[in-house]
């Protein structure tokens, strides 16, 4: 396989700020931090605020219809312990809502936006009462749209990311202190 594709890829990941490209040495993938997903769901939920109240004003039964499906394997994969499953269903959720907006730019913007998020979620990938409670937010969503009620929608919407950034914040510190702790107990005599 020719570099050209792997080098044009590196260079996509650099441009949403996934990976780190250093000149003469290659590339990396940039660390997570707190700062940076502060700073990834300040972008994230405007984006998805305008998104939600679009497709409020315009949900059809077609689309409902798919989001329902998508909630229903979502609760099927959690029943299950299928944790990919059901984050596949949660991207899948968000993400068919916000193209039903019919607004190619801000889905384009926010869908960058979420890649970076996403590395976020594989630290609480197996909290399931995380994933239940995200899992009810989502039908507080759905249940706006389906009722064409976009304050209400982008109401829950905010609440739903709000709540998301504080439990991934709270597990990146529980995290950081496990790693300190760890690191002290293997330094001890």
């Amino acid at each position: 396989m020719s570099a050209m594709p792997i080098r044009e890829a590196l260079r996509q990941l650099e441009g949403i700020g996934v990976v780190e490209i250093i000149p003469h040495r290659g590339a990396r993938v940039r660390p997570l931090s707190l700062d940076d997903l502060v700073d990834t769901y300040d972008a994230r939920i405007p984006l998805e605020r305008a998104l939600i109240r679009r497709t409020a004003a315009r949900m059809d039964d077609a689309t409902s219809a798919r989001v329902r499906g998508v909630l229903d394997r979502q609760a099927e994969a959690l029943a299950t312990g299928n944790f990919a499953a059901a984050r596949s269903a949660h991207e899948d959720f968000h993400l068919t809502l916000y193209r039903a907006a019919e607004s190619p730019w801000l889905f384009r913007l926010c869908k960058q936006v979420w890649l970076n998020s996403e590395r976020y979620q594989a630290l609480t990938m197996t909290e399931y009462a995380h994933v239940h409670e995200r899992r009810l937010e989502h039908q507080a969503i759905l249940d706006a749209c389906q009722t064409h009620q976009p304050d209400k929608a982008e109401k829950a919407l905010e609440r739903h990311l709000t709540r998301t950034v504080t439990f991934l914040s709270s597990a990146m510190a529980n995290e950081h202190e496990e790693v300190e702790h760890r690191t002290l107990t293997s330094r001890a005599p």
